[in-house]
């Protein structure tokens, strides 16, 4: 070899080997595939800014796969399975809680600022648990059909104590019965059918909810059914995007009577924002998704990358 050429290949093979330390730094900084604790399990994909999916009760993170691939080119995405849902093994513990702090140390654990916080159902109210607990900590948040306090929704009256005594038993009997005897009720009852259109989703929502562990959706109904979120809604700093379904209820009930019931609910939050779905079920995102990627679109786009808007809105 000549030494023109030698000194060609010296600078060449450096930029390589420095290419190649470049991506190995690159790759290691990126948020990893997976994460796992006693309390949850986080699949990441797709880049940007952080977007965290939190599913409802017995769902595991898949329920939201294909939101999270449609915002994957524009938001790391980072879908969330609780424990005990999607055939993973449950905690010991009050379940809200847990999860709330466990899901508040994986966004310190994994560096995330200010994420995007999207939550259905029983991650709707985990979505306000954290932001509620920790303003600081999350971004704009978006609630998918949850209520700040589920217990008083078909009663103005009720209280977080008179909820607790009105789900104490039913949450006794989850618990004492075999997983079997859980599996075949799940499987016969009507009150799934109302809440995603029929077809190859609600085959999806059956199986997650056969396949959960019925002890830890006993604890979370539990908590989710008697805790009242609404005296801390004054404390939230994120603008909220509130996302309403009624149509598999209109056999009991009329469109502006379940507004009316969000209204009332969220009254006190600074900053938010409902939208009913016409025709979509309580699993809105399955039944609508384009619907649901309009209206989360218009909410983050006018929310900016701060997370912050300054305007009261409804």
């Amino acid at each position: 070899m000549n030494r023109t050429r030698s000194r060609t290949l010296v600078p060449t093979a450096m930029a390589v080997v420095l290419g190649i330390l470049a991506a190995s730094a690159s790759s290691m900084a990126a948020a990893p595939a997976t994460y796992q604790t006693s309390a949850l399990e986080v699949e990441v994909i797709g880049k940007g800014q952080p977007m965290v999916f939190i599913p409802g009760l017995t769902c595991p993170g898949e329920a939201w796969r294909e939101t999270a691939t449609h915002y994957a080119d524009r938001y790391q995405c980072h879908l969330v399975t609780l424990a005990g849902f999607g055939g993973t093994p449950r905690f010991e513990g009050p379940f809200i809680d847990t999860a709330r702090d466990s899901l508040l140390a994986y966004f310190k654990a994994r560096h995330l600022t200010r994420p995007v916080i999207v939550g259905h159902s029983l991650g709707g109210v985990l979505a306000m648990e954290l932001a509620t607990t920790a303003p600081e900590a999350v971004g704009p948040l978006v609630i998918v059909d949850a209520l700040p306090f589920l217990g008083g929704a078909g009663d103005t009256t009720a209280t977080a104590e008179s909820a607790r005594q009105r789900m104490e038993p039913m949450w006794k009997m989850m618990r004492s019965q075999t997983q079997e005897a859980y599996v075949a009720y799940q499987k016969n009852a009507p009150y799934l059918r109302s809440m995603v259109a029929p077809g190859p989703n609600f085959d999806r929502v059956l199986e997650w909810a056969t396949t959960a562990d019925r002890i830890a959706v006993a604890d979370a109904m539990y908590d989710i059914s008697s805790r009242d979120l609404r005296d801390r809604l004054p404390g939230l700093r994120s603008p909220m995007l509130v996302l309403g379904s009624w149509y598999g209820m209109k056999e009991f009930s009329t469109k502006d009577a379940i507004e009316a019931t969000f209204r009332r609910q969220y009254a006190r939050a600074p900053q938010w924002t409902l939208a009913l779905a016409d025709t979509a079920r309580h699993f809105i995102m399955l039944d609508s998704p384009q619907w649901t990627w309009t209206q989360m679109d218009t909410f983050l786009g006018a929310a900016g990358p701060s997370g912050r808007t300054s305007a009261k809105t409804r």
